[in-house]
């Protein structure tokens, strides 16, 4: 056999591995899925639904999702874990998806670093998407769908996933812009789409539920600090920083903040000239340490994003990844330990609930310093990209010998 052969018997021998390997692990979850019911926030979900199909106001309750969520309320016509089936399928179907592009991006390789560590084997995914059902694993799957658009040029699907992920949940919205990196005029198809679903999303809302259907922005910003936030951590101990009083006022000025912390971080990422799934990974990282909602199901989208990093096949993106790996691994720890290794934090390592802040933000903030450390002025020659040789677009990805820009 001639050594072209064998390597292409051992490159389908790898991908039937995968294949298995990726088939078990999902009907694993899913699996996981029925067989643990209801939990965590899902019961305040089928509280909503209920409120929905009866023609209540869903936001009645303690609903801080967009008017998609309720547009999930009729599978529950199949039983209590009808939408929990359907979140848990989307992020498995996504993740499929994932894999095989991936694959074909770098092989084996590209699937077995960073992709592995954030999300078949991180507890984070595996709980909150798969055994709670959050619906943050919904808003993942749709990120995923519209990472895999963007990096095939189908830049109206991706917009329009997006818009569907903002109507779920609003954090999403900071994908946009981020997305449309490296575009040109062409980047306004992809916001455009996004704006367009998410008004249509919005409009259908406004028609069935009044200004109800934005409620969820204004309870967002008058919530409490939870878990991981450092106000969180800081209100347990206020006099680190000078009494009850400054942590109030910090608490309450907190989304002009995390609006002032994420455009900054949009702006920067856009000045280096980071490609658009970097600036994503980085931008959402900061919005949600500025946050002062600090719950661990809301970085499931942003291991997703991680998780994809390999598509891109740059020196900057494997730094990248690196330097994330950190923050992933400390995500499924904490995760084990609210789970399984303790009661949610509370009297069980209650430490972790009190001071828990402290070290998610830290851990957050070096990985995002240390993520702008390697876009800054010279960082991209030492890497060994060839900057000189020729002018890199703003998404750093190459142009082909025809002037198009690949994903």
């Amino acid at each position: 056999m001639t050594s072209g052969g064998a390597g292409q018997e051992r490159n389908r021998l790898n991908g039937g591995v995968l294949a298995l390997a990726v088939a078990i692990w999902t009907l694993a979850m899913l699996w996981l899925a029925v067989a643990s019911g209801p939990q965590h926030d899902y019961y305040s979900y089928l509280e909503q639904w209920k409120l929905v199909l009866s023609g209540a106001n869903p936001w009645a309750a303690d609903n801080a999702y967009g008017p998609l969520h309720n547009a999930l309320a009729p599978l529950t016509a199949f039983g209590p874990l009808g939408p929990k089936l359907v979140i848990a399928a989307a992020f498995l179907i996504a993740n499929i998806c994932l894999v095989r592009e991936l694959y074909k991006s770098g092989g084996l390789r590209a699937v077995c670093g960073i992709y592995l560590l954030a999300i078949p084997a991180n507890v984070l995914i595996v709980s909150v998407a798969i055994i709670y059902g959050i619906n943050d694993a919904l808003v993942a799957a749709f990120v995923i769908f519209a990472v895999l658009a963007r990096h095939s040029e189908r830049l109206v699907m991706s917009g329009a996933m997006l818009g569907l992920a903002v109507l779920l949940k609003y954090y999403p919205a900071v994908l946009v812009p981020a997305f449309a990196f490296g575009l040109g005029r062409n980047g306004w198809r992809l916001i455009a789409s996004a704006a367009i679903v998410t008004l249509i999303g919005c409009a259908v809302g406004f028609t069935i539920w009044g200004a109800d259907v934005f409620t969820a922005l204004a309870y967002g910003s008058s919530r409490e600090p939870k878990l991981m936030s450092l106000l969180a951590a800081l209100s347990a101990y206020p006099n680190l920083i000078g009494g009850p009083d400054i942590v109030a006022a910090l608490i309450k000025t907190n989304s002009l903040f995390v609006i002032a912390a994420t455009a900054l971080a949009v702006f920067a990422t856009w000045k280096l000239k980071i490609s658009w799934l970097e600036s994503s990974v980085i931008c959402v990282l900061v919005m949600f340490a500025a946050y002062k909602v600090g719950h661990q199901q809301f970085f499931v989208t942003w291991l997703a994003l991680v998780a994809a990093l390999p598509l891109l096949n740059t020196e900057s993106s494997k730094r990248l990844a690196w330097i994330c790996l950190p923050f992933v691994l400390f995500l499924s720890a904490y995760q084990w330990g609210y789970a399984y290794g303790s009661d949610n934090y509370r009297e069980t390592l209650g430490n972790v609930r009190s001071a828990g802040g402290f070290v998610a933000f830290g851990l957050a903030a070096m990985t995002i310093a240390a993520s702008f450390a390697i876009y800054r002025p010279g960082a991209q020659n030492r890497m060994g990209q060839k900057s000189k040789a020729r002018k890199i677009p703003r998404d750093t990805d190459r142009r082909s010998s025809r002037g198009r820009v690949r994903s």
